[in-house]
Parts: structure tokens; C-alpha cells; sequence
């Protein structure tokens, strides 16, 4: 249900059906709530912003009761979108008709769309390029997402997204944050450092752990009475079982993964943890 309601968020509608119907959640999912989203989004993409603004239309009072300047914005981009186009004339007129009774809370953002207009042809002015940027449609479809699923009383993110942060946040420690690769010492088993999760797990606090667990950088399995820590004269601490398994399959030589330097399982010392 989870990974049916992110897919349908994403606008991956094709998915979401499929895995809905596979998994018989057809009467618990509510996969065309989001056709809308995905079709206004799309529109957005291709910078034709009519789909939204009737949206707006149609909510206009619930989004004045929560003070969003999505309309504005929209108004903005289709001003832009006019300019690219070097529309000037309608672009003017369009500027007059709605851009100009907002002037009181949006003068700023006003000045800087009739600068942009002014200067659109010379390259030499960089302070107005970020206006022309796609970028800048991608920021709208997030800001209508944002709107839409708050007139609608749902949360800005998928659950998917909140249960996996909330199990990474057991998780994440100190070990995880240091370096950026695998050789750094990360523990290549911990799904926080994982190159799939780091991103969503990156923004996250530090867990609060009483009792540490030591964790074998080779095999990621728990260091403990039964599997101790042994040091190579190099100083990194590795677990018995993994540099005995490694010994086994070299020959009685272990190559340590941090440096690549080599040692005799009799150069071995065990690490006593007080």
C-alpha cells in the first residue's frame, strides 16, 4: 500500500495500477486522486500553466484561507513563458491585466519579470537567467503538489518516505557520516550507507544509542565474545571470522581493505574493549 501510494505521488499512475491490482489494495488505494496531479504537473513541464491556474480557480478559496501565492507564481511563469517566446505585446498586456493588481505583496518578484523583459536579448546580464530556467517549472509542479495535497489534507511527503526516514534514524550514527565511499570505513551491510538511501538518510539526526555494537567493516557482521575484534599491526580492526575466511581463501594471507597492505594471521592482536 505504501509503495503503491509513493508511486502514484511520483506519478508513475501505470505502476501504481499494476502493483494495486496485483496485490488486491484496489478499494485502498486511491490511485486516481492523482491523475489530476500528474496531468497539471505535465502541463507544467511543458510550461503551459492553464491547468493550474483553473485548479486555482477551483480552490481559490482554499487556498486563500492558507495564503498561497500559487496563482501569483503561475501568473509569473506564464509571463516568462511569453517572454521566451518574444511575445512582447502580450507579454506587456498580460503583465498589466495580472501581474499589476499584485504589485502590493509581489512588487519585487513584479520588477525583477519587466527587467527580465527588457534585457531578455542581452546575454551579458546574468542576474535575470534563472527566471528562463526549466528549473523554475519543476519548482511550480513541487509548489502545486504542495498546494493541491494541502487542500486535500494529506502530507506533503509519501508515508513510504516518513517510515523509511524514521527506521534510518535508528541507524544512522557517526561511523555513517564520515567520508564519502565505501573505503572510509562504512559498513557495507548498513542501509544508511548505502548509495540508494544516503541521500534520504543524510538530513537525518544522529540515533541516540546506551550500548554500542561494534560492526566488521568486511562482512558486516557484530564483533563480540564469540567473534572478537582483532587488530592488524596497520591499527584498523577488522572481526576473527572475516579475516580468518579471508586468510582461508588467500592462503593464510590478509589484505587489509582500508590500505591493501598484507599480513600473516600470526601478526593478529586481539582487542579487548573496556
Amino acid at each position: 500500500r505504501l509503495l503503491t501510494d509513493h508511486l502514484a505521488r511520483e506519478g508513475r499512475l501505470k505502476a501504481a495500477r499494476g502493483l494495486a491490482e496485483a496485490s488486491g489494495l484496489e478499494d485502498m488505494v486511491d490511485v486516481g486522486l492523482f491523475v489530476e496531479t500528474s496531468r497539471v504537473s505535465d502541463a507544467l513541464l511543458r510550461g503551459d500553466c492553464s491547468s493550474a491556474l483553473k485548479w486555482c480557480s477551483d480552490n481559490k478559496a482554499k487556498l486563500k484561507k492558507a495564503q498561497s501565492s500559487l496563482e501569483v507564481k503561475l501568473r509569473v511563469q506564464e509571463f516568462i513563458e511569453l517572454v521566451k517566446r518574444d511575445a512582447v505585446s502580450e507579454a506587456i498586456a498580460h503583465a498589466r491585466q495580472y501581474l499589476g493588481p499584485c504589485s502590493d505583496t509581489h512588487l519585487w518578484e513584479i520588477k525583477r519579470c519587466m527587467a527580465a523583459l527588457a534585457f531578455r536579448k542581452d546575454k551579458r546580464v546574468h542576474r535575470y537567467a534563472d527566471l528562463f530556467d526549466d528549473a523554475r517549472r519543476r519548482d511550480l509542479v513541487a509548489q502545486f503538489k504542495l498546494a493541491e495535497y494541502q487542500t486535500l489534507n494529506l502530507s506533503s511527503v509519501s508515508v513510504l518516505s516518513v517510515v523509511l526516514q524514521a527506521g534510518l534514524a535508528c541507524m544512522k550514527c557517526t561511523q555513517c557520516s564520515d567520508g564519502e565511499d565505501q573505503g572510509s570505513g562504512r559498513n557495507p551491510n548498513c542501509p544508511v550507507c548505502s548509495p540508494v538511501l544516503r541521500s534520504l538518510a543524510e538530513p537525518l539526526p544522529l540515533a541516540h544509542h546506551m550500548h554500542s555494537s561494534l560492526v566488521c567493516a568486511i562482512n558486516g557482521g557484530v564483533m563480540d565474545h564469540d567473534n572478537p575484534p582483532m587488530a592488524l599491526p596497520n591499527g584498523h580492526v577488522y572481526s576473527c571470522n572475516a579475516l580468518n575466511d579471508m586468510a582461508a581463501m588467500n592462503g593464510g594471507i590478509i589484505k587489509c581493505p582500508a590500505t591493501g597492505e598484507e599480513f600473516s594471521l600470526s601478526q593478529l592482536r586481539k582487542v579487548f574493549i573496556s
